[in-house]
């Protein structure tokens, strides 16, 4: 469509399309571009959030070791019984909940194995699985971890101790 001007001159209205197809199509570019870089930047934001909480976590379990190992020497065994570790001194109440995991408790459990020579071995495993203290991060980068320990026949998250096979207690990061 042509518009006359005063002058008689002719002018175009095509000039305003051009201009709002040109500004979409830039933001449509930077927009592509943000999720692009966002994309990139996931995964390294999920690792860096990751081993930041398994710090926390890891700190906690040599805790909760040192005071089980405390327990044992008294009484002989080991105890998955947080309250008896409290009450007897040996933990303070506050580290028995997972960090980040919403008042979630550690996963406890105890056992004697039966050694060859006859022996009573107290053994005991504690733990926190990825889903637990890694709440609220990416959903698809924590099953995938889940995963990949179930796949490879590893326990999915921390832990100290082991029910199977004596290790003295040892965490699964040392």
């Amino acid at each position: 469509m042509l518009l006359r001007a005063s002058a008689g001159m002719n002018i175009s209205d095509d000039m305003g399309p051009r201009i709002n197809k040109s500004c979409i199509l830039a933001v449509l570019a930077a927009a592509l571009a943000v999720v692009c870089g966002l994309s990139i930047y996931a995964p390294l934001r999920f690792d860096k959030q990751m081993a930041a909480r398994e710090r926390v976590v890891k700190e906690r379990l040599v805790k909760i070791r040192y005071a089980e190992e405390k327990y044992r020497k008294v009484n002989g065994t080991y105890t998955d019984d947080f309250a008896a570790l409290v009450k007897g001194g040996y933990l303070a109440d506050s580290l028995q909940f997972i960090p980040f995991a919403d008042g979630k408790k550690f996963d406890i459990t105890v056992t004697t194995q039966l050694t060859k020579s006859g022996r009573q071995l107290p053994l005991m495993e504690c733990g926190a699985t990825y889903e637990d203290y890694l709440n609220g991060l990416d959903g698809n980068s924590i099953s995938n971890l889940t995963e990949e320990a179930y796949n490879n026949g590893r326990y999915p998250g921390l832990k100290i101790g082991d029910l199977m096979t004596p290790n003295d207690n040892a965490g699964n990061w040392e």
